[in-house]
């Protein structure tokens, strides 16, 4: 490929950055850079904007794309691929387009408060039952079928240090033992925390057994590594039988708790404050709770399948794509994504705004928009608020955006750096993809010449519901790109 940099240019381009940098560093930014900045005609350096990629021949195509394996290695400590975002998810829903998805909750635990050696005094019983305190908020699927979870066992020690990474795709069956402890049914769409009592299994029964006689000195505050060593934590998963078109749930772990229940006599002092009582027992609990919060030593991992067997989707599979003419999606819940591809058509159509070969063309500023189908406001509740583009989806490669990093100067502020704008007859997504396209002109290998677009997840709701239709080459609304760029005139003209 002709590089768009001719080199006797590269010196007066080097020129011009430095000069604009000087310039913006010392009073505001100017985020068009400006079409009079350098005024054209006569002068060496003029800067012009267009629109590429609407012409044909030069429209960037779609396709789904879907990865496995997201591993958000992202600035922040708290993005480590699915674990420890604060939301465990379980249960399955089933979609004739996005197929089938099946969810679990993995997750450790620690004694709410510190026991002491006297905590079991009294107790007439062993632990006789079991409550699950859960913070539910229902996802998708159908809610009206009602589900039976299990709860399960780790018998390995997963690793909650901050370099390690567990994708989505998380296989928890290697890592439990074969029968579960408790199960519970559910359904509905809660929005409330609830108190649900579980069924005590046999080998539930066990572990209540081996908790009744355990060395309490584990339950010490100071022995968080000790106790995670024995007591390693728990999967909730669907039963075997568990209907598919049911409903994922998503539980906010801070909420979440444990409790272990058991009977014991009356202290003096409580018969002493309400005499009138004649119950010679009471009801006590042990609790264990389930934040994943960094510092606890305690982790979650959000294990979401995808199968896409049997739907227009299908071809995603084992690192596939499908061609997407009209529409793309990028979907919740780690999902389908869209890959855009920049064919040769599109840099051929940059070439050609050059007056000459002999000119240099230096790209300033590229901003891509993306339109949503339908300016309705349920397309637009339903789609992401935001979306990121990424040049290696599977390990968070962000595109840097130019306009975050002026905005998180403070000095000014930006409407819309990947944020869809819901404004009537706008609907689109912009992104700034400069740097993109700035390395895009000087390799054309397939790889440095597409981009993904996907959600921007965060540690507070990684795998949303939501679902984003795009509009892609074929449709009324293609994508396109709007650039600000500098036209470096020969030596001698």
């Amino acid at each position: 490929m002709k590089s768009f940099y001719n080199k006797r240019y590269l010196s007066a381009a080097t020129a011009l950055l430095s000069a604009f940098v000087l310039s913006v560093a010392c009073t505001s930014v100017d985020d068009t850079l400006g079409a009079g900045l350098i005024p054209g005609g006569g002068e060496k350096l003029s800067i012009h904007i267009d629109t590429l990629g609407l012409g044909e021949g030069e429209r960037i195509r779609a396709f789904q794309t879907y990865t496995d394996s997201i591993g958000l290695r992202a600035s922040t400590k708290h993005m480590r691929g699915a674990m420890n975002v604060n939301v465990g998810y379980i249960g399955s829903a089933e979609e004739s387009f996005f197929g089938k998805t099946v969810a679990a909750s993995v997750f450790s635990g620690l004694p709410a408060q510190a026991l002491t050696p006297n905590f079991f005094k009294n107790r007439k019983s062993p632990f006789d039952s079991v409550k699950l305190i859960v913070n539910m908020k229902y996802v998708c699927g159908d809610p009206s079928v009602r589900q039976t979870f299990n709860i399960y066992r780790l018998r390995d020690s997963l690793a909650y240090t901050t370099d390690t990474i567990y994708y989505h795709s998380f296989r928890y069956e290697d890592h439990i033992d074969s029968e579960p402890l408790f199960s519970f049914e559910y359904s509905g769409e809660p929005d409330e925390i609830e108190e649900i009592k579980l069924d005590i299994l046999p080998q539930g029964q066990l572990l209540l057994d081996e908790l009744a006689t355990a060395d309490t000195t584990l339950f010490y505050s100071d022995k968080a590594y000790e106790f995670l060593r024995k007591y390693k934590g728990f999967v909730i998963a669907q039963a075997p039988g568990t209907p598919a078109n049911a409903a994922i749930y998503a539980n906010y772990l801070p909420n979440c708790n444990m409790n272990f229940y058991f009977q014991r006599e009356r202290d003096q002092w409580e018969i002493d404050l309400d005499d009138d009582n004649k119950e010679k027992e009471v009801t006590a609990y042990m609790q264990w709770y389930f934040s994943d919060a960094d510092g606890l030593k305690t982790m979650s991992v959000a294990s979401i399948r995808h199968d896409y067997t049997g739907t227009p989707l299908e071809g995603v599979q084992n690192g596939g794509e499908v061609a997407a003419d009209e529409t793309v999606y990028v979907q919740g819940l780690g999902g389908v994504t869209a890959t855009l591809k920049f064919p040769d058509g599109f840099f051929d159509a940059m070439n050609a705004l050059k007056p000459s070969e002999d000119y240099g063309l230096y790209i300033n500023q590229a901003h891509m928009f993306v339109w949503l189908e339908g300016e309705t406001t349920e397309a637009y509740d339903k789609a992401f608020q935001k979306l990121g583009s990424y040049s290696d989806y599977g390990s968070m490669t962000v595109i840097p955006d130019y306009y975050i990093s002026d905005a998180s100067t403070g000095s000014i502020t930006i409407p819309y750096d990947g944020t869809l704008n819901r404004n009537p007859g706008k609907g689109y997504y912009r992104m700034d993809i400069t740097s993109f396209l700035q390395h895009a002109l000087q390799h054309d290998d397939e790889e440095s010449r597409q981009l993904t677009l996907a959600p921007t997840y965060t540690p507070y709701e990684p795998f949303a519901d939501n679902t984003s239709v795009l509009l892609a080459a074929d449709s009324d609304k293609p994508v396109r790109v709007k650039i600000t760029y500098t036209l470096i005139e020969p030596d001698g003209e």
